[in-house]
């Protein structure tokens, strides 16, 4: 378990306080972190007693134009986009001593990094929730919004109203959005943005020309680790890291896992194919790929993948095609999920926290996001604490 994030705001001196009224109507209930840039409060609205997240950006920062300017494209990027499985954003506004914040609906559980804390997941549960991930990402590439950050600690798990599982996306800080609409991305030519583990070679080489390709690279990666449990590129050092990204292919699942379903290892490998053009071409392809081995469930989250596309004039025509005829997969070995009982596998914790580390040690040479504070607390498990 990481400890809490307290001991960050016990480091840093932050003027505000349980029982401050910010923007006139929310009510401080605590401070719940201090990340890169912005600090983020638990608060209740006067009016509507309804509990919120709260996120401005720290005071000494105030003058950082280029960081006010990304904060709001984190809001403008959320907002924009309508999704279950995205954070929503309700309100933006400024603060008495000029700083932005915006206001974001609260979640209780917790992210992905952490629940891969205790090991690899069952074939059907990893798939469900990389679904979930896929419909999000969906809707944010069909309003011209690329993540480029996507990891599993941006990738929340809350519970719904029935109890069952959900997956948030977090956290569109350093996304990239088309500039069809006037708004455009702050990405300079020769910055790397995003987190390394979990970054595409085309990424690594320039965040201002990526597609939606990098995306789906992102989640194949995820996918990878939560069927594996370890990650398919590891070195001691950065520039190893970045060397093995762009040059190597990543091993086969089937060494971590040889009962894996047949034909799963090339569906995730090809997610993450070095070469652009090798990878699945939008995300509703790698979904449509992976959703049979989820079993009902996930064929119908990849045809709601495939539709959102399709909707926005985006993907191909295949969201009642491929699936209607393709053979369901070799039966998974018996195993119950955390969407109709649970699941039991090795943990491999130690090796996480090393390779998150390494990651970390790049951001001198790779901006990484900034932390959503609010996520990244020890909160309950979502099996047992119901969302707010």
């Amino acid at each position: 378990m990481r400890p809490p994030m307290q001991s960050n705001v016990d480091e840093l001196i932050v003027d505000v306080k349980e029982g401050d009224v910010l923007a006139g109507k929310y009510r401080v209930d605590r401070v719940l972190g201090v990340g890169g840039m912005g600090i983020v409060v638990q608060a209740t609205h006067t009016v509507l007693n309804d509990r919120v997240a709260l996120k401005f950006l720290l005071p000494e920062l105030l003058e950082n134009e280029a960081t006010a300017a990304r904060f709001l494209r984190e809001a403008q990027a959320t907002v924009r986009i309508k999704s279950p499985h995205v954070a929503r954003v309700t309100d933006v506004g400024k603060l008495e001593n000029g700083a932005p914040y915006m206001v974001m609906e609260f979640l209780e559980g917790r992210d992905l990094g952490r629940v891969l804390e205790d090991g690899p997941l069952d074939v059907e549960t990893a798939i469900l929730y990389l679904l979930q991930a896929c419909e999000a990402v969906a809707a944010a590439h069909a309003n011209g919004v690329i993540h480029r950050d996507i990891k599993p600690a941006n990738l929340f798990l809350t519970q719904g109203p029935d109890q069952r599982p959900v997956v948030k996306v977090l956290d569109f800080g350093i996304s990239k959005i088309a500039n069809r609409d006037g708004v455009g991305s702050l990405t300079q030519t020769h910055t790397a943005m995003g987190s390394p583990l979990y970054m595409s070679p085309e990424q690594m080489r320039s965040a201002k020309s990526v597609d939606a390709r990098t995306d789906v690279w992102s989640l194949g990666i995820v996918l990878y680790e939560m069927l594996t449990g370890t990650l398919p590129f590891m070195a001691d050092t950065m520039p190893q890291l970045c060397a093995l990204i762009l040059e190597t292919e990543p091993p086969s699942l089937k060494d971590a896992v040889p009962d894996l379903p047949e034909g799963l290892d090339q569906a995730v490998r090809k997610a993450i194919a070095r070469n652009m053009d090798d990878r699945y071409q939008d995300i509703a392809e790698f979904a449509l790929a992976v959703g049979p081995f989820a079993g009902p469930s996930g064929i119908e989250s990849a045809r709601r993948v495939a539709r959102i596309l399709q909707a926005a004039g985006l993907g191909s025509d295949s969201g009642n095609g491929p699936l209607s005829v393709m053979p369901r997969p070799a039966p998974v070995a018996s195993t119950s999920t955390a969407f109709g009982g649970t699941s039991s596998n090795g943990g491999n914790g130690a090796q996480r926290k090393w390779l998150l580390g390494l990651a970390a040690g790049g951001i001198a040479v790779i901006s990484l996001s900034a932390a959503w504070a609010i996520y990244r607390i020890s909160t309950p498990d979502p099996a047992r604490e119901p969302a707010a």
